[in-house]
């Protein structure tokens, strides 16, 4: 990581892209799904174009500028950034996206598309959990029978009888497939992205950091790999992502009524959540500097008690069985998550100590977090950032249950990290990010502005 960060920003992103462009071969020709394979079809060429214009753009400056630091900064490097990244939104995000769920959208009689799957499988699990509520029904089945398949199709019965492992919030998602429309509008791809894409703008115009940290920011979590993919196939990690963004940006402007309403709307969609929102609550402060984490944590309360408790209220039953039970693999219906991380292998060469294992697995992650939090407690949103990354990378090693997807929890909070790193104290910003004359807190310090 020492060799990347000494390298100048636009040979920053040209190996990024280039890393990126080497993903989509991999997906070309190992992803298992036409969705994946698709993908990467599809960005491999903007990804390398991408690099090879941030690599062509450093040589000409350098020749014109005559050293390293002059060629890779400036106004001009950061329009061109600006630039690329902007472009790989619609060539990498866009673009695909569209064609996906066109694709899907076309085989309107639940017959098989030629294309092959056109989503992963909790796009189709959340429809039909939005369905379910649409018909004033419970959203989580008392007795769920399938993981869900990957839909080639928007057809009504795809997953009709699969597990739900999301919070309540995340059913609004798949409201829109139960209304007459277009069936392409129905897709909870285009809600999700949507949604997120919103979200992130707001929180990067909100945050004072500058321009260069913001497009990195904004390249881990929309135009890389790590984002892109995801909201092409899938998509139902990135609103959840997305919301945590905006309460660390939040909590770092001193608002932290306002950061824990947002962290409550995260937690009301997945589990993932909570770790960083628990960690909010020892970095809340109000603008004059004093400890809000009680203010935080009612105004995260107020948001995800009332959502999750709804959920729960319905049938608790069948709430623990999809929410709880299923994710951690207690269910005769496994998850389908899978890799060879040490957690799964773990239990993998011991099944007849599945259950004990589990819970053993889950105890041992808890007290490490635990001893870690109780010796190193982040007293900043960059410091809860870096805490929940790394928390989050080691839970995702031992965790029974698990694939390489959930490491984009912790890769993004380790570049929000970066984000939020040295910001500067809310009386001393700068003038490029400071609010308008006469916008001041009540103790008489000037806010930031939102500033893109």
């Amino acid at each position: 990581m020492g060799f990347f960060y000494r390298l100048p920003v636009l040979r920053q992103d040209a190996l990024l892209y280039a890393l990126a462009g080497l993903f989509s071969i991999g997906e070309i020709f190992r992803a298992v799904t036409a969705d994946y394979r698709e993908w990467g079809e599809l960005s491999v060429v903007p990804y390398f174009l991408a690099a090879l214009v941030c690599e062509l753009a450093y040589r000409s400056r350098l020749r014109r500028r005559g050293g390293p630091a002059a060629a890779a900064e400036g106004e001009s490097a950061s329009r061109l950034r600006k630039g690329v990244a902007v472009g790989l939104l619609g060539l990498v995000v866009l673009v695909p996206l569209g064609l996906q769920v066109t694709w899907r959208a076309q085989a309107t009689t639940c017959v098989t598309n030629p294309h092959g799957a056109q989503a992963q499988p909790e796009v189709a699990v959340i429809e039909r959990a939005g369905d379910r509520l649409a018909a004033y029904k419970d959203p989580y089945l008392s007795h769920p029978t399938s993981v869900g398949v990957s839909p080639s199709n928007d057809c009504a019965g795809v997953n009709a009888g699969s597990f739900f492992p999301y919070l309540p919030g995340m059913v609004p998602f798949g409201l829109a497939n139960a209304f007459t429309g277009p069936h392409r509008l129905g897709d909870a791809r285009l809600a999700l992205a949507g949604f997120t894409l919103v979200v992130v703008l707001l929180a990067l115009g909100l945050v004072p950091a500058s321009a260069r940290r913001r497009w990195r920011a904004f390249q881990f979590l929309i135009v890389l790999p790590t984002g892109a993919l995801i909201i092409v196939t899938g998509g139902d990690d990135l609103p959840v992502l997305a919301l945590l963004l905006l309460g660390l940006v939040l909590l770092g402007n001193r608002r932290p009524v306002w950061a824990g309403l947002v962290m409550g709307f995260a937690g009301s969609l997945k589990w993932t959540a909570w770790p960083l929102i628990v960690l909010g609550v020892l970095c809340a402060r109000t603008e004059e500097e004093r400890p809000a984490g009680t203010r935080y944590l009612l105004s995260v309360l107020v948001v995800s008690v009332p959502v999750i408790g709804a959920g729960v209220a319905l049938g608790p039953h069948a709430f623990l069985e999809n929410v709880v039970y299923f994710p951690l693999g207690l269910t005769k219906v496994h998850s389908p998550a899978a890799s060879p991380l040490p957690g799964q292998v773990l239990v993998q060469l011991l099944p007849a100590y599945k259950k004990p294992l589990t819970y053993a697995l889950v105890a041992l992650g808890a007290l490490a977090v635990l001893v870690m939090l109780v010796r190193y407690p982040p007293r900043t949103p960059y410091e809860a950032a870096r805490f929940a990354g790394w928390a989050l990378a080691f839970a995702t090693f031992i965790a029974p249950a698990t694939r390489f997807g959930y490491l984009i929890y912790p890769a993004n909070m380790l570049v929000w990290a970066y984000l939020l790193h040295d910001l500067p104290p809310l009386e001393r910003l700068p003038a490029a990010v400071e609010a308008p004359p006469g916008r001041r807190s009540r103790s008489g310090r000037q806010l930031a502005s939102p500033t893109w």
